[in-house]
């Protein structure tokens, strides 16, 4: 999710000698089963000398082989300043990785009957959103988790912000916006935020163009639908029967102390001059601000691997599972990484050296959040970074390969 942030901008000189001596910390889940030996210890020194090289803040990564915890390492700062060790305790934003949240509570209600992935949204909705360049084409549920809705929100470089309307503001701490008024504000003509630049030259339904406004109008879609507010849903529908405790949308919702910081820094700065990123709100908040710990995003990835289920309970019926992944004929989306294949309701279709994998990443000035999983093989990866600049974030391929050598070793 790319998002505006405030920043406090502080020089941490006294402190950069801990981070690039490699005084990381680390840990092995007492629950690891197959990542041993040579594998470990090749792990442990790669990111080690990551996070030295590229001078992150802070780097956790998780490996799942049959669905179990088989490695995980947490390395560097939750906070700098205060010397704050990164653990696997820490909860962190998932950014854009999000949307597959809000896609799957979407889908809990699609299971119940309450309305077709081909509907109409204006259907279930207040005001009628529609492309102004096509006002006679409807705007479908499938449209919105595809990003064919022909809306045009995100650029390469970021958010789009039309010049005669601006953006509503990011706050610090939870937005005091109400999501309700700031669908309406942004997609309603006459808003206080509407610009018909918000929409592509597209006709709905034929070309992809990643947006965050529609995955925040599926979770007004959602409040409207379950009449329950959307955070709320979440809780009663997903977060608590799965046990995840420390899993919410809004800062009131956690323990603050726990939430690691993100970092930016100037490719051009020869000593990082860290820029620290305070925690924030956004008011379509469905699209990019869930927080989790690492663990908790593992199991709600497992329920996925494990079509619906976590334990005895059955939070998503298999077949709604099936239909979630299943293919949607989108060819030739662009990749800056591995090569897309194609894309799911919520989750982007790649093939990783031949193997067929689901992911979404999340990516914002001061963090990086990335996760690919296998159905088929039960295997998942899970990684964010934390001081960040374009610069360094030319690591991350290798990131991501060094994690997948490590799920496909034997040893």
């Amino acid at each position: 999710m790319y998002t505006e942030m405030r920043f406090s901008v502080k020089r941490v000189l006294a402190v950069l000698f801990v981070i690039f001596s490699g005084l990381v910390c680390a840990r092995d889940s007492m629950h690891a089963q197959t990542v041993t030996g040579n594998t470990r210890a090749q792990l442990d020194g790669f990111f080690r000398d990551v996070v030295r090289t590229q001078q992150y803040v802070g780097l956790g990564a998780c490996i799942l082989k049959n669905n179990s915890v088989a490695w995980e390492g947490y390395y560097g700062y939750a906070d700098l300043e205060a010397q704050t060790p990164l653990t696997r305790g820490n909860i962190f934003s998932l950014m854009s990785l999000s949307k597959t949240v809000t896609a799957f509570a979407l889908m809990t209600l699609f299971e119940r009957g309450l309305f077709d992935l081909d509907d109409d949204v204006n259907k279930y909705l207040p005001i009628s959103v529609r492309n102004p360049n096509f006002p006679d084409t409807p705007i479908t549920f499938r449209m919105l988790l595809n990003h064919t809705a022909g809306l045009a929100d995100v650029t390469p470089t970021g958010p789009r912000i039309p010049g005669n309307v601006g953006r509503p503001p990011t706050a610090l701490g939870d937005s005091d916006i109400p999501l309700e008024v700031y669908i309406k504000e942004i997609l309603a003509p006459g808003g206080k935020y509407y610009s018909t630049d918000y929409f592509s030259q597209s006709k709905p339904g034929s070309q992809y163009s990643y947006s965050n406004i529609g995955y925040s109008l599926i979770g007004y879609l959602i409040q409207r639908i379950a009449r329950q507010d959307f955070a709320e849903y979440c809780q009663d529908r997903i977060f608590a029967p799965l046990e995840l405790k420390n899993t919410g949308w809004h800062l009131r919702d956690l323990d603050t102390s726990n939430i690691i910081f993100g970092y930016s820094f100037s490719p051009n700065d020869t000593v990082p001059v860290y820029r620290k990123a305070q925690h924030f709100g956004e008011p379509g908040y469905p699209c990019g601000t869930l927080r989790t710990t690492m663990d908790e995003f593992a199991r709600f990835i497992g329920v996925i691997m494990d079509k619906g289920r976590y334990r005895d309970r059955r939070v998503l019926n298999p077949e709604t599972v099936e239909l979630m992944l299943r293919p949607q004929g989108m060819l030739n989306i662009p990749s800056r990484q591995s090569k897309i294949i194609d894309k799911s309701l919520g989750w982007l279709i790649l093939d990783v050296e031949g193997a067929k994998v689901f992911s979404m990443n999340g990516f914002g000035p001061s963090m990086f959040t990335n996760a690919y999983f296998s159905p088929a093989e039960r295997t998942c990866i899970i990684y964010y970074l934390t001081g960040l600049n374009m610069k360094n974030m030319a690591a991350v391929p290798e990131i991501t390969r060094r994690l997948f050598h490590a799920l496909q070793s034997k040893d």
